[in-house]
């Protein structure tokens, strides 16, 4: 048959040895054999007494050991939801960098066909003041179409610059989105860097009280158990 460990079983084993140290043998028993069971009994109610300490403090231990591995889980958990949204602001960070990173593309191939274009323009400016000067110096009769034509160029040309002014724009305004972009990104990566600490001092500091916490119960645990024994052996000494 198997005992169970409970309170009702320590309990009984506290009174018995309780029982066991007050126990009166005479006159059930010779006066010379009283003296020796006297002792006999106080000494297995000390030794019992001193069992059921031992049972209630790894009972304590267990029930300490127990809190402190659900506060570990605890722990453990807080700390892989804070690497997932770590991993989440990552990712998140991976895709704006991306997008910048096109964003930027973009804005060079704009610009290198803008110049391209600026390039084609001023050859053919050039090319067509050229033709004008040998127009002009070739006969002074064709002059009057000549200007004709020089005054249509600086109307295409004006045209051309308003286009050139308007795509100037729309090429800043793009460089403006793009440094709003890379701002809210580095604004993200602080957001998840200060998340990340505060969790991790979270955790520091939770595992700091659980450690005092038991620190203190076993230090008053000891400090009772030394007080029983010395009252029990003051008893015992008394009696005697």
């Amino acid at each position: 048959m198997t005992t169970k460990l409970d309170l009702k079983f320590t309990s009984l084993l506290s009174d018995t040895a309780s029982k066991l140290q007050s126990l009166e043998v005479l006159p059930r028993v010779h006066t010379e054999a009283a003296e020796a069971l006297i002792a006999t009994a106080s000494e297995l109610g000390l030794q019992l007494n001193q069992f059921a300490m031992r049972l209630i403090e790894a009972q304590e231990a267990k029930i300490a050991a127990d809190e402190a591995d659900k506060e570990a889980a605890r722990l453990a958990k807080e700390q892989a939801i804070a690497e997932k949204n770590a991993q989440r602001v990552r990712i998140q960070a991976e895709k704006e960098a991306a997008k910048l990173a096109a964003a930027e593309a973009k804005i060079k191939a704009m610009e290198d066909k803008e110049a391209a274009r600026l390039a084609k323009e001023q050859a053919a400016a050039e090319k067509a003041a050229e033709r004008a000067r040998l127009d002009a110096e070739r006969d002074a009769a064709r002059k009057a179409a000549a200007e004709a034509k020089e005054r249509d160029r600086l109307e295409r040309e004006a045209a051309r610059e308003a286009e050139r002014e308007t795509a100037r724009r729309e090429l800043e305004a793009m460089k403006a989105a793009a440094a709003a972009l890379k701002a809210k990104q580095e604004a993200d990566h602080a957001a998840a860097k200060k998340a990340e600490e505060e969790a991790r001092a979270r955790r520091e500091a939770a595992l700091v009280k659980a450690r005092a916490e038991q620190d203190a119960k076993m230090r008053a645990r000891q400090a009772a158990s030394l007080a029983i024994l010395a009252a029990e052996k003051a008893a015992i000494q008394a009696r005697k």
